[in-house]
Parts: structure tokens; sequence; C-alpha cells
């Protein structure tokens, strides 16, 4: 008698979810503080210049406005976006980009267009965990990289390009996902050499690099690219979510005209084209100019909250964790001691229950899943009071948990 089979491919019946995702429906409890999500602070985002916008659409809505539109985009946000990219350095025209739902889409996108199962994706030792699902459910055969205090450690890539020979390398090279890391530019020179040499194509995610707080970052791969003339492959990624809002959910793509080819086809198939509403909105947005002057509002705020939870840190875990003060982005990327106990994803969130603060285990970063002396923490979404409670509910869980380790040893 012949077995049923599940319904499901392997990839999707044996995948986890996202820790991170699961860990917002604990983030609504009352008295629960969460220094996990990366989500921005809703006290930032737009709502009057997005409600302007919407009032200015909808005034204008006829029929044409509420019909199918290009599967690139909607020509007025591909030409605001092909600007936007021009004042980071690129050069880039409206007719070569692709308006994606959020950067996630063309990360996933871009796994199904370029990656073969079992060929190889090289990425970070820590690192978005939705790309690298969306890198295994493409049938990727992950190729660890080391990581420092400097992202990617470019030096130990060459022998794995020799030794793995990955397709694509998938790089967040400003204030990355969960390190907070600035690859410097030298590194990037020689990121983009060895793509050449040995015919990697990078997929650069740029979701944080205009939420700097001192000084900007170095110029994009991409960008660098351009103006070296490489043979290097480089599809640039941005997205709206972090310096406009999430809930618009879009993004864009830059790349070379054959993978551009293939992503759009990949995009009629997975949704035809991104909400026109939403694309019309973010157009006029862009159309009155404000965006410089709100990235004006959110570096500042982000930075004071960066600092805020930076020196909380200090006065309540300073003896427990090891971290270096944000410079841009949304996260501080701190280490336990050797003498911590390694903990399971669950057995973090049963922390984060019993101290009622939410953070992110480095596990949930990590290629193989295995207990990481790393968490996530972010300051981006709650308010300063908040962040100063998390840090002392942290301090106070971490004790207890570096007391109750001396009593193991002990028997």
């Amino acid at each position: 008698m012949t077995a049923l089979r599940g319904p499901l491919r392997p990839l999707y019946a044996q995948a986890s979810g996202s820790p991170i995702r699961a860990m917002l429906a604990l983030a609504g409890r009352e008295g629960m503080v969460s220094l996990a999500g990366g989500h921005p602070d809703p006290a930032l985002l737009p709502a009057e210049w997005l409600r302007e916008s919407l009032l200015e659409v909808a005034g204008t809505l006829q029929g044409r406005g509420l019909q199918y539109g290009a599967t690139e985009g909607l020509p007025a946000l591909r030409e605001a976006s092909a600007a936007l990219l021009q004042e980071r350095g690129l050069a880039a025209q409206a007719e070569n980009l692709l308006i994606t739902t959020g950067s996630q889409q063309a990360i996933d996108l871009l796994a199904r267009v370029l990656v073969e199962p079992g060929e190889g994706v090289a990425v970070e030792s820590f690192n978005y965990p939705a790309a690298l699902q969306a890198f295994r459910f493409a049938g990727a055969r992950l190729v660890e990289v080391p990581t420092d205090a400097q992202g990617m450690d470019v030096e130990k890539l060459e022998a794995l390009l020799r030794a793995e020979s990955p397709r694509v390398l998938y790089v967040v090279p400003n204030f990355a996902n969960p390190t907070g890391a600035v690859m410097p530019l030298a590194r990037r020179l020689r990121l983009l050499e060895l793509a050449a040499q040995y015919s990697v194509t990078l997929l650069e995610d740029d979701p944080y690099g205009e939420l700097w707080f001192g000084a900007a970052p170095p110029p994009s791969l991409a960008q660098l690219n351009q103006q070296a003339g490489s043979p290097a492959q480089v599809a640039y990624m941005t997205s709206y979510s972090k310096v406009v809002a999430p809930a618009l959910r879009l993004g864009v793509l830059l790349a070379p005209a054959d993978i551009a080819r293939g992503v759009v086809l990949a995009k009629q198939a997975a949704d035809v084209h991104s909400g026109s509403l939403e694309q019309l909105t973010l157009a006029a947005m862009l159309a009155s100019g404000r965006l410089g002057s709100h990235l004006d509002i959110l570096r500042p705020a982000y930075a004071a909250k960066g600092d805020t939870l930076d020196q909380a840190l200090r006065t309540h875990c300073g003896e427990l964790l090891e971290f270096d003060r944000p410079q841009g982005g949304m996260f501080i990327w701190a280490k336990l001691p050797a003498s911590m106990p390694l903990l399971s994803t669950q057995a973090w969130v049963d922390f984060g229950l019993a101290n009622q603060v939410l953070v992110v285990p480095g596990a949930a970063f990590g290629i193989s899943g295995a207990a990481q002396p790393w968490l996530r923490l972010s300051f981006a979404n709650p308010a300063h009071q908040a962040l100063r409670q998390g840090a002392e509910r942290l301090g106070r869980g971490l004790r207890e948990l570096a007391v109750q380790a001396v009593k193991a040893a002990k028997n």
C-alpha cells in the first residue's frame, strides 16, 4: 500500500518560523518592554505627511488610477526613486528600477531567479533571518562567511569562494541587522574585486543606510562598482519602510538588465505588481520634497534613543554584556560573558516572560540555529523610559542567570 504524501514540500513542512515574528504576539502584553523587533518608533512615523498625501491622491483618483499597473512599478514612483538613488550617488534611471513589495520581496525574487537548488549563497555569520529563509526556500546551500566588528571578513572570504563556489553573496554593509556593523571602504573595494574574480553576484541590501548618526557610511557597493566600471554584478535594493513607513510595504531594486528581467518575470508570477494606491501615495509624498527634512528628524531622534539604551545597558548590564555604541541603524549587538550559560531561543522567550523584557538571541540570526552568546537589542521602537526600564529588567534577569550558573557549576 502506497503511503500518502503530505501536501507541502519538505522545505516548507520542516521550516521553523521567525522567532522575531513570534515575539510580536508577546510584545503587546501589558507591562512588557520589547527590545526585540526592529520596528520604527510610531511617534516618528510621518502620519500627517502620509495623510495629506493620501487625501491628495484620493482627490484625483479616476478609473485609470484603480486599474492594474505595470509590474515594474508606477512611472511616478520609479522617477522619484531614481532621483533618490541619484542623491545616494548611484547612476539610476527610472526605466532601470523595479518597485517591490518591500525589500523583502526583492530578496525573495532574487533568490528564485539566481539560485538553483543546491547552489551556494554566501552570507555573514549572523544575518537577517527572513533573508536566510528566502534563500533556504529557494533550495540554497548557505555558505557562512566569518564576521567581526566591521562586518564581513573579506580576507577570509576568498578561501570560501574557492572551496564552495557560491553563486550569490548577500550582504548588508550599512548598520547591518543584527550586528549594526558598517563595512569599511577598503573591504567594499576588495569585495568587489573578489566578486568579479570569482563571478559571484552581490546582493546589496541597504534598508538602514540613511539612518546614520555621526557620519554617513562609505559609498554603496553598487556606486563603487559603477564608478570603477567593474565587471562585478551588483543588485542593489533598499526599502521605504525605515525612512517613511512600513505600512506602505514598498522597496526599490536596481539590478543588471538580465537579472532585472528575470525578477520582473518572477514578480509577475508572485503578485503581478505592488499595490498602486500605496505607490501613488508614496510618489505624492516624495514629490512634496519633505523626505530630506524627515530624515533630519529621524537621525537625531534615533541617535538619542541609541544613546539612551547604550547608557542604560552600561548602568544595569555593564559587567554582563559587551557591546559598542551604535553609530546608526536600529540595533545594539551585545555579547554575553563566557561564564553565562548558552540558552535556546525558547529559553530566551521564557526569560522575557519572566522578566517582562523581550530580546532576540543570537541563534535567531545564525545559519545553524545553535545557541549563541549574543543578543540583539533594538532601541528604535520603545520610548526612552521604556528603554531604561528594559535595560534594568535585562540586567536583573541576567544577574539571576549568572547566579544560577555559579550554583550549577558548584553542583
